[in-house]
C-alpha cells in the first residue's frame, strides 16, 4: 500500500509540473505596449502572416481570425484584403490596411533563424514576432515575441491555432481588445 501512495503522489507531482510548464509555454516571451497607446482598444483586425509560403500564410491568418471571431471580434485575413492574384508589396498591403475597415493590423513574422542569438540562445528553435499596428495612426502599439512551443512535431494548422490562441490571450492580458 505505501508503494501505491508513493506512485499516486509522484503522478500528482508530474501532472502539476506538466500543467505549470504548459502555462509557461502559453505566455509570450516578450511583450511591450507603447505607453502612448495603453488606452487603445480594438474590435476589428486585419491578420497578416508575413510568410513566403501562401499555404502557411493562409493557415496562420485563418487561425488568428477564427480565434478573434470566437472572442467576439471581426477579422479579415490579409490574403482576402490583398489577394495574391494581385501585386503583393508593402504598398498594396498598406492600402489594404487602410481600406479594410479594421482598426488594427496584426502582423506575424518569423524570427531570423540565422541570427547568432537565435542559434545559440534560442537553441535554433523557431519563434514569432507579432506586432499590433493601429491602422488610423499607422503606429505599432504593441509587440509580442513567442517561442514556437509545439515545434515542428505538429501540423501547420495546429501550430497556427496554438499561436493564434496565444496572441488572443496576450491581447486580452494587455487590455487591447474592446470589451463587450
Amino acid at each position: 500500500m505505501p508503494d501505491l501512495r508513493r506512485i499516486l503522489a509522484l503522478a500528482a507531482t508530474c501532472v502539476a509540473l506538466a500543467t505549470a510548464l504548459l502555462g509557461c509555454a502559453s505566455a509570450p516571451a516578450y511583450r511591450f505596449v507603447d505607453p502612448a497607446h495603453e488606452d487603445s482598444r480594438y474590435d476589428g483586425f486585419l491578420a497578416y502572416a508575413a510568410f513566403a509560403d501562401l499555404a502557411i500564410e493562409a493557415a496562420f491568418e485563418r487561425a488568428l481570425c477564427d480565434r478573434l471571431f470566437q472572442a467576439g471580434h471581426t477579422c479579415t485575413p490579409m490574403l482576402k484584403a490583398a489577394p495574391p492574384t494581385r501585386e503583393q508589396d508593402a504598398a498594396s498591403r498598406h492600402a489594404a490596411s487602410q481600406t479594410s475597415g479594421a482598426q488594427a493590423s496584426i502582423v506575424i513574422e518569423l524570427t531570423d533563424m540565422d541570427s547568432v542569438s537565435r542559434q545559440v540562445i534560442g537553441h535554433g528553435r523557431a519563434a514569432y514576432n507579432v506586432r499590433v499596428i493601429d491602422n488610423a495612426a499607422q503606429q505599432v502599439t504593441a509587440q509580442f515575441a513567442f517561442d514556437n512551443a509545439s515545434g515542428a512535431r505538429q501540423s501547420v494548422a495546429k501550430q497556427a491555432d496554438e499561436l493564434a490562441r496565444r496572441i488572443v490571450s496576450a491581447l486580452k492580458k494587455e487590455s487591447l481588445l474592446y470589451q463587450r
